[in-house]
């Protein structure tokens, strides 16, 4: 099945989507894709940026690389998560948060949903399960 033929036969809901990923070419790729099928989508180039992007904007979910200089996606959704609390978002009203990366073991899951995340992918994004789980929100 190719993207378009997903597309069609999935929910046409449009999200709001921040992408987190310091590499300019997974990020345009992912951008990209997303676009293609209906999303609006925004980049950060870092943690510390999508962390103040989440201050400033409402997203419906973050795509979040763990591997980033200046601040790492685990630390980003951390303080994401004590900008919530501190705003009193309900937890079911939270953003939600997917970890992408390339070296993901069991234990670095576990370390991920301990820091707030709400799910994980692996590197190179496969843009239709991406869009299963975006189906869902």
């Amino acid at each position: 099945m190719n993207l378009e033929d997903h597309t069609e036969h999935s929910e046409k809901r449009s999200l709001d989507i921040l992408v987190v990923e310091d590499n300019m070419i997974n990020q345009r790729l992912l951008m990209a894709s997303l676009a293609r099928i209906g999303h609006k989508v925004d980049s950060a180039a870092d943690g510390q940026i999508a962390v103040n992007k989440f201050k400033e904007n409402k997203y419906d979910v973050i795509l979040m690389d763990i591997m980033m200089p200046n601040m790492d996606g685990v630390t980003a959704c951390k303080l994401i998560r004590e900008e919530e609390k501190e705003r009193s978002i309900p937890e079911s009203e939270r953003i939600k948060i997917i970890a992408i990366t390339a070296n993901a073991f069991e234990d670095d899951q576990d370390s991920f949903l301990d820091a707030g995340m709400d799910e994980m992918m692996n590197k190179p994004v496969d843009i239709e399960e991406l869009q299963q789980k975006l189906n869902l929100i």
